[in-house]
């Protein structure tokens, strides 16, 4: 299913706006939190690129850009993969298996978040549901 806003000034606000939306969620943050790195996103097929910023241990940094520093981890992918792994279209692990999500520097932590990937798509899809975008969904524990 193909990623609801093709421009890139509105994907941008909405990949922001659910990088900020992760942190409304105890769980999703405290993660986020001991992760201890800063990991970068590439979104290839519109331009984008935007990062977290986990160093600090207490509190979440969303960059507004790619990190100028080579991020610890990065994700590459296209806005439609993005899309169909947070709806719950498309499992993370075999995104990974199939290089539709490609990957830098130390992603064994990313990959240690997995477990979490039900919250992450409750999030997004709530998101979506909230901008008139999708259906208000589940996935969250």
């Amino acid at each position: 299913m193909p990623f609801p806003v093709k421009d890139p000034r509105q994907a941008e606000d909405l990949f922001i706006e659910y990088l900020e939306a992760t942190q409304t969620d105890p769980v999703l943050l405290e993660a986020w939190k001991k992760l201890g790195m800063v990991v970068g996103f590439k979104i290839e097929d519109l331009g984008l690129g935007f990062g977290l910023d986990c160093t600090s241990g207490d509190k979440v940094v969303v960059l507004r850009t790619y990190p100028e520093k080579p991020p610890a981890a990065a994700m590459k992918l296209t806005s439609d993969t993005f899309h169909d792994i947070f709806t719950g279209r498309l499992n993370v692990g075999m995104a990974f298996m199939k290089r539709v999500v490609r990957t830098e520097g130390n992603i064994a932590g990313i990959l240690k978040l997995s477990s979490l990937m039900p919250r992450n798509i409750k999030v997004y899809k709530n998101l979506l549901a909230a901008k008139g975008l999708g259906e208000k969904g589940g996935g969250g524990r």
